[in-house]
């Protein structure tokens, strides 16, 4: 039965034999789709993300999420040139302190990966990690309490009205989309119902 009569098919195309002699394995090609299937849409789905970060960052350009939020402050705020300046001197002070935080945590996920790569794992040393990663935290809200009570200071008994009507309005904005999200719903345009 070397021939299937009339088709055209023998028995080297219905089991294919390779160089060595042995037959392909079916399991082996399936892996090899799954595989590629896979890297291609962890590429495309890498792409797109960068589009994405590439997107916010293009918002933020120049000022990052501080100098936004300051530029408004500002703006709907109508403050005063000294007050202008303070509200800059804060915001550059918690942009320094941001910065510091990152190279901290930075040096200890750098210390981590290099200790897990290690022949033995220090549980010691991780724990130590993670009460200074605390730590670090509670610092930050402290400092960040400290930066609003300044920016409080700095307003007048209107304008501090007016910015908690701005944080009244972001909260019920953040609300309003954690609940869409929550519910299934997404509001606005462009959206799906």
């Amino acid at each position: 039965m070397s021939e299937i009569k009339g088709s055209g098919f023998t028995d080297e195309k219905l089991n294919p034999v390779n160089a060595s002699g042995e037959g392909k394995d079916p399991k082996k090609s399936r892996k090899k789709a799954v595989i590629a299937a896979l890297i291609v849409v962890l590429l495309v789905g890498g792409i797109a993300s960068l589009g994405f970060a590439k997107a916010g960052f293009d918002k933020f350009r120049g000022h990052g999420p501080m100098g936004f939020m300051s530029e408004r402050i500002i703006k709907e705020l109508n403050l005063t040139e000294q007050q202008t300046a303070e509200v800059n001197k804060i915001k550059d002070e918690i942009k320094a302190k941001r910065d510091a935080n990152r190279q901290k945590r930075q040096d200890m996920a750098l210390e981590m990966e290099n200790m897990f790569r290690g022949d033995t794992f220090d549980k010691q040393k991780a724990q130590d990690f993670a009460k200074q990663r605390e730590a670090n935290r509670e610092e930050m809200r402290t400092f960040m309490i400290d930066e609003m009570a300044k920016f409080h200071s700095i307003l007048t008994p209107d304008q501090r009205n007016k910015a908690a009507d701005l944080m009244k309005e972001k909260r019920e904005k953040r609300g309003k989309f954690k609940d869409g999200m929550r519910d299934g719903k997404r509001d606005g345009p462009g959206m799906r119902d």
